[in-house]
C-alpha cells in the first residue's frame, strides 16, 4: 500500500513550497530525496513512475516544488541557483523533522547540479546521491550568452534563454558556478547516470563528472537515451538499478 502525503514548508526566504511524501508505512526512517529539472516540478513523469520502485527498495520518497515551479509561488523568470539550493536544504531538514534519518539524494537535469551544489556544502551527513543527466558546464545551457558580454548585462534585467526570459542573475550564476569544484567535494557515493544520445547536456559531462569524483561513483549509461529518459525502457533500466543501488543502503 502507498500512503501519498501532500504539504506545504517553508523555506529561509519564509516562501511555501509545495511537498510530496511517498511512503509505505508511519516507521521508515530512510528516505529519498528528488530535485526536479529546470521546467518539471515534483509532478514529473519520471519521478512519479519511478516512486513504486524506490518505495519497493525500503525507502520514502520525497519530491517538492522549487520556488519557481508547480503548485509553489514564484515565476521561472526570478530563478535563481542559489535560491534552489536553499530549497534542497529546507527540504532536508523538513524530511529530518518528519523522522527520517538516513537521506538519499536524487536530481534530473538542474535538480542533479542543485544536489550535488547541496551535498558539497558537507552540511549534511548524505547516504547516497542519484544523478541523472548531471551538467558540470551551465554556459553550454545558454549559448546566447558569451562570457565576455557578462558585464554588459543590466543586474534587474531580463534576457531571453532559449525563448524563457530569465533574470540576470540567474545568467550570471551560470558563469561563475564551479560545478568541478563541488564534485570534488562530494564524500557520498554517487550512482550516476547518463543518456549517451543526451543533446541537452552532453555526455561528455558524465565523463568529467567521474573524472573528478573522489568518492565511489557507479555509472549508468543509457547508449540510446536522450536528455529526458522518460520511455518506458529508459524508466525500466533506471529504476531497477536505483532499486539495486538502494538495496545495498538498507540493512
Amino acid at each position: 500500500m502507498m500512503i501519498i502525503d501532500n504539504f506545504k514548508f517553508r523555506n529561509h526566504r519564509y516562501v511555501e513550497l509545495a511537498g510530496r511524501i511517498y511512503r509505505k508505512n508511519s516507521d521508515q526512517k530512510a528516505g529519498v530525496i528528488f530535485s526536479h529539472g529546470l521546467f518539471s516540478s515534483k509532478d514529473g513523469y519520471k519521478i512519479t513512475q519511478m516512486a513504486g520502485s524506490i518505495l519497493d527498495s525500503g525507502f520514502a520518497l520525497m519530491t517538492f516544488d522549487f520556488t519557481f515551479s508547480g503548485e509553489s509561488p514564484g515565476k521561472i523568470a526570478d530563478i535563481s541557483i542559489t535560491d534552489e539550493v536553499d530549497d534542497l536544504k529546507c527540504a532536508i531538514n523538513f524530511f529530518k523533522s518528519r523522522g527520517f534519518e538516513k537521506i538519499h539524494l536524487m536530481g534530473s537535469s538542474m535538480g542533479a547540479a542543485v544536489t550535488v551544489l547541496t551535498a558539497a556544502t558537507g552540511q549534511f551527513e548524505i547516504e547516497s546521491l542519484i544523478l541523472i543527466a548531471a551538467p558540470l558546464s551551465f554556459e553550454k545551457l545558454v549559448p546566447e550568452i558569451k562570457r565576455d558580454h557578462l558585464n554588459d548585462l543590466d543586474l534587474k534585467g531580463y534576457t531571453s534563454v532559449s525563448g524563457v526570459m530569465v533574470n540576470n542573475g540567474f545568467i550570471r550564476e551560470i558563469f561563475e558556478i564551479d560545478m568541478i569544484e563541488a564534485v570534488k567535494k562530494i564524500t557520498s557515493p554517487v550512482l550516476l547516470i547518463h543518456g549517451r544520445q543526451d543533446a541537452v547536456v552532453d555526455y561528455s559531462n558524465h565523463e568529467t563528472f567521474i573524472g573528478n569524483c573522489t568518492s565511489e561513483c557507479v555509472s549508468l549509461v543509457i547508449d540510446d537515451g536522450d536528455h529526458n529518459l522518460t520511455r518506458d525502457s529508459d524508466i525500466k533500466i533506471i529504476s531497477e538499478n536505483v532499486k539495486g543501488w538502494l538495496g545495498k543502503f538498507n540493512v
